[in-house]
Formats: structure tokens, sequence, C-alpha cells
């Protein structure tokens, strides 16, 4: 019987199908937690540059001398913070626009927090007693933290349903309209003492 296919054959083929299919489901389930989880990675990392950017100020006002080994290791500290900064904002940017536009107004508003703090702090004295240690309400306010929260409100939109929705095209239109590269006010380094 030429054209024709046993029961067997048949149920072989059939089975042959759904473990091909249930491997290539497993890897792509399998990326695309990886890539989350990646993903997720990068954002702690960029929250957490925000919060050391954000403590800067403490350490400079902290400084028990003004040697200059120390003021060089505190500037350095200062720098790195800077380069990690715009780092993560052109990251953040690329990896999207609606957090992108959030992480920008985030962090200008600490650099309003930010700046003035440091420059407060590398004006002060070094500090000579334990007790001066303790800073009280200096330094930059607990509207900080309402920022950093907002900016991990929008972070959680960039996983679970909602991420899955976009890929598929549900919810939000895709945009097309390419991203403006300028420089945004109270951002750059040019704005932070």
């Amino acid at each position: 019987m030429v054209g024709t296919v046993s029961g067997f054959a048949y149920a072989v083929g059939v089975a042959v199908t759904i473990a091909l299919a249930t491997a290539v489901g497993t890897q792509i389930i399998s990326r695309l937690s990886d890539t989350a989880s990646r993903r997720r990675d990068r954002y702690s990392a960029l929250v957490r540059t925000l919060v050391a950017w954000t403590e800067f100020p403490y350490r400079v006002r902290r400084r028990v001398d003004d040697n200059p080994t120390t003021l060089a290791g505190l500037a350095a500290i200062g720098h790195e913070l800077q380069e990690r900064l715009a780092g993560d904002q052109a990251w953040v940017l690329a990896e999207s626009r609606y957090v992108g536009k959030v992480y920008i107004e985030v962090r200008r508003a600490i650099n309003k927090q930010v700046g003035p703090a440091i420059t407060d702090a590398w004006n002060l004295p070094p500090v000579s007693r334990p007790s001066e240690m303790v800073l009280g309400t200096w330094g930059p306010n607990t509207a900080v933290t309402a920022d950093l929260d907002r900016l991990e409100a929008s972070v959680g939109r960039r996983f679970g349903w909602r991420r899955v929705g976009a890929a598929v095209g549900i919810g939000r239109k895709a945009r097309t309209k390419p991203l403006e590269r300028t420089h945004v006010e109270g951002v750059g380094p040019e704005e932070v003492p």
C-alpha cells in the first residue's frame, strides 16, 4: 500500500512531534527566563548605583581629615559613580523608553538633593569626634526614597504579564519614533559639583 501510513508509524510521528515541540518550548521558556533574570540583575545594579550616589554626600561629610589621599579617594568614588550613572542611563534608555524616562526624572530629582549636599559636605570641616558622625537631618532628604520607589514601580512594569502582553502586541502600541539623544538638564556630570 503506497501512500498510507500505518497506525504505529502515525503514533510514532505524533509522539516525536510532541517531544520536539516540548523541547523547543522548554528551550524558549528557559532563554526568556534567563534574559529576564539578566535584566532584573541590571535593574538592581542601576538602583544600587542611585542609592550609592545618594549616600555619597554622607561619605564626604564623614571624612575624618582633609589629607590629599583621603580627598583623592573620595573624588575617585564620585567620578566612578558618575561614570556608572551615565552607563546606567544609556542602558536603561536602550532597554525601555518608559523606564528610561522615569529614570531620567528620578535622577534629576535626586541630583537636586545630592548636588547641594555634596557641595555643602566638601565645604564643611572633617569630623573629629564620634558624635559628629551622627548627621541628624543633614543631607539628601527622604524625598529620594519616594523617587526610588517610583523608579522601582516602573521597573516592575518590565516583567510579568505586561511584558508578555507587549511581546505579543497586546496593550500599548509599539512606538516607531526614534529615541532622541539630547542632553537632559540636571542629569549630566556637569550638573553635579
